[in-house]
């Protein structure tokens, strides 16, 4: 099932994970407080670059945050995908029961919306790589 998740980006633009539908999408939960984000904010933007060729798109849920704090993380790391602003947390409750218990957490969705793979804490392009790969190549 895919899980229910829209908002407001920090670019005050909308997105819904529903329109992403078809498309291996990767859903990283951060905030700019949390150190651990920090040390995997570089990997997944060389993820976020590797894998845009195989289609995979990227979204990003920035939770207990303040905006400008949040803007400048994005700044100072050149993530090039846009994250959807929840100081409260209520968006991540659309995973519903796999909702994280802890930040980063990362999803990736397959074409057909469902969560394929998950990983709690800092990832690694090198490790998660041939996950999307993998998930990228299966068909809709």
């Amino acid at each position: 099932m895919t899980p229910a998740l829209k908002g407001t980006t920090l670019d005050e633009e909308q997105a819904d994970i529903a329109r992403m539908r078809g498309q291996v999408v990767v859903v990283n939960i951060w905030g700019s407080w949390c150190a651990p984000c920090r040390k995997e904010a570089p990997e997944l933007r060389k993820l976020a670059e590797k894998t845009e060729p195989l289609g995979v798109r990227f979204l990003g849920i920035d939770i207990r945050d303040n905006k400008s704090a949040a803007k400048a993380f994005e700044r100072t790391y050149g993530i090039p995908y846009p994250s959807i602003y929840d100081p409260d947390g209520r968006t991540v409750t659309g995973f519903q029961q796999l909702a994280p218990r802890a930040v980063p957490t990362t999803y990736v969705l397959d074409k057909r919306g469902r969560v394929a793979a998950m990983s709690i804490g800092p990832l690694t392009s090198r490790d998660f790589y041939p996950i999307l790969k993998d998930i990228a190549a299966e068909n809709a």
